[in-house]
């Protein structure tokens, strides 16, 4: 009996470790973090150049023309002056004369910050940190530059900045080159730092690519827990490929005729308006001889020697870049690279499968849809092939950002037989199908929202909440975070309007003033933490606190650099007007065409 009493003893002793260990192990399971590792679209990885002796060059970006006549070698000013030289002849003689030699030796010192050698590195002292810590660790200056073009401080809030990291990779570069970093940087320094097994990848636009390679180079890694794509090029864009195989819109008024040079980003319109009448100086075939030229130069000398670049080319439209640029023996190693990550474009559907079925990756996709190409900042895209045929976040086709989901164009919809079909899972505008997309219950699509999506702050925030398992598909939050949600862009409201309109002592302002601004800070505020968007109804609030803003620094002068009414010189006012005019009435008489195009014809 003693001894029963003791093997009983014994046994509850036993069960009752066994059971506190099980709970000490679920706890510590349930507090087991998952690290997230965003990989950066186009502009957002931070790149640096420094000088012969290592002095880091200010004011210096990515994006960078060497325009800077002071510090051409002989041999850049030799070719500069063969093309200006080339151009003066053509204007000579009413034909072009300029050599593609020519325009692409130009390009090579245009682009020189961005030229890469045999061997893949950057000719001039180009580097973009990787920096081998989380974001906790970083210093004062990455920081701010991380927070600023990745704002994901609530996810930091729950997860720590000690499990939060950023891929970086250089726009210009090697596609399966940054997927083996990524590789690296996952194994070699997320890994060993956090103690966990897996990673969640957020690939941002062109970051989709690093991931789309990273699946293809390493399908058993094992090392994927999710994916959460935020507006991902997943299949390239076509307005990008357009602009490389120069297919412009037939229907397109010719853009260096009309109002379409400033929207390639000139700062001064003015400019633009005396390029739009120069140009008619040339007859129009020799000027679109020249432009379709110059786009080959850009294709050939800053293209063809970057597969990252080529990643953004639709897999289906390749073949027809690689037959253009690729063909020569000098590109076979760079066509047979850029070939295989077509291939592996083509297989995403396969591949993300093959992930999910067999080591259970989710996969997550949030984009933004109903809009043409060019719709809102990028007026320069509205002139190419792809424009009035898409439905897109007016920088990738829907279909690319969501993989799978067929559409029709942006304003338009399916026909009634088409959206009686139940099988077909049509949007409330009626311009998407879902049923077709890869992963329709965990997809969401934002109506009217262009790519830039960071400046939404629900979409983010829906991101971080897939990370933090609070959100599994769709169906889990249709009150919160539709499925069709709104657009919105709250970016200056948030880091800026609000914060400035707390930090004003009432005290100063009168009393009719500071209750404006109090009711426009709370209505900002109720805005800022709605999850349903409302595009009209944001605006018309930002722009309210905006304005009460404006109207006290121009009283109290609290903000030196802020809320400033706008200043406009009348002279260059009256100039850019008449110029404005002049092109147009240019228009008028002449056609879309040069003056030697019009008497030719007259005569």
């Amino acid at each position: 009996m003693k001894l029963s009493k003791k093997v009983l003893a014994v046994i509850l002793s036993v069960i009752m470790v066994f059971s506190v260990l099980s709970v000490s192990f679920s706890v510590f399971a349930e507090d087991k973090v998952t690290p997230v590792v965003f990989l950066p679209g186009i502009g957002q990885s931070q790149t640096y150049m420094y000088d012969d002796e290592g002095n880091l060059i200010d004011d210096w970006h990515m994006f960078h023309l060497n325009t800077d006549f002071s510090n051409y070698s002989i041999s850049d000013w030799l070719k500069t002056i063969r093309l200006v030289a080339g151009f003066i002849a053509s204007i000579a003689v009413q034909r072009d004369v300029i050599s593609q030699d020519s325009i692409n030796d130009f390009f090579t010192v245009l682009f020189a910050d961005h030229l890469r050698d045999k061997d893949g590195n950057f000719i001039r002292n180009v580097v973009t940190p990787n920096y081998p810590y989380p974001v906790s660790e970083y210093d004062k200056e990455p920081l701010s530059i991380f927070s600023r073009r990745i704002p994901c401080q609530s996810l930091i809030d729950e997860i720590g900045a000690e499990n939060v990291y950023c891929y970086n990779y250089s726009i210009f570069s090697n596609t399966f080159d940054n997927a083996e970093g990524l590789n690296d940087y996952i194994e070699k320094i997320v890994l060993p730092q956090t103690g966990a097994d897996k990673v969640i990848l957020v690939p941002m636009s062109m970051g989709a690519t690093v991931v789309n390679a990273y699946m293809e180079l390493y399908p058993d890694a094992d090392r994927i827990d999710k994916v959460i794509s935020v507006v991902g090029a997943w299949n390239g864009s076509d307005v990008f490929a357009d602009m490389l195989l120069a297919d412009f819109d037939e229907n397109a008024p010719e853009l260096v005729y009309t109002e379409a040079i400033n929207e390639i980003g000139l700062e001064s319109s003015y400019l633009g308006y005396i390029i739009n009448m120069a140009v008619r100086i040339l007859p129009k075939q020799e000027v679109d001889n020249i432009l379709c030229g110059a786009i080959r130069a850009f294709a050939e000398v800053v293209i063809s020697q970057n597969t990252s670049f080529m990643s953004l080319i639709p897999c289906e439209r390749f073949p027809e870049f690689a037959e253009e640029y690729l063909g020569g023996d000098d590109m076979a190693e760079i066509r047979s690279q850029a070939e295989s990550y077509a291939e592996a474009q083509s297989r995403n559907k396969e591949r993300m499968y093959y992930q999910r079925d067999n080591y259970g990756t989710e996969f997550y996709f949030i984009s933004g849809y109903n809009l043409f190409f060019g719709d809102c900042d990028y007026g320069f895209f509205r002139y190419f092939e792809s424009y009035d045929e898409t439905n897109s976040d007016e920088v990738i086709q829907i279909s690319s950002t969501a993989p799978g989901t067929s559409f029709v164009k942006a304003g338009s919809c399916y026909d009634d037989a088409y959206r009686a079909d139940p099988s077909h899972h049509v949007s409330p505008d009626g311009s998407l199908d879902t049923s077709t997309c890869y992963f329709e219950k965990t997809t969401w699509y934002f109506e009217g929202q262009k790519h830039e999506l960071t400046y939404n702050n629900n979409a983010l925030d829906l991101a971080y909440k897939i990370a933090l398992n609070e959100i599994k598909s769709v169906d889990d939050c249709r009150d919160v975070y539709p499925q069709f949600n709104g657009s919105r862009d709250v970016r200056y409201v948030r880091s800026d309007y609000i914060p400035d309109a707390e930090r004003i002592d009432r005290s100063i302002l009168d009393a009719e003033l500071a209750a404006e601004l109090d009711a426009n800070l709370a209505a900002a505020k109720a805005m800022v933490a709605r999850t349903i968007n409302n595009r009209e109804e944001d605006d018309r609030i930002t722009e309210a606190l905006y304005n009460t803003l404006v109207k006290i620094n121009s009283i109290y002068h609290l903000f030196p650099d802020k809320y400033l009414p706008e200043e406009t010189d009348d002279n260059m006012q009256a100039v850019t007007a008449v110029l404005g005019t002049a092109s147009k009435v240019l228009d008028l008489i002449f056609g879309h065409k040069g003056f030697s195009d019009f008497w030719t014809k007259l005569l």
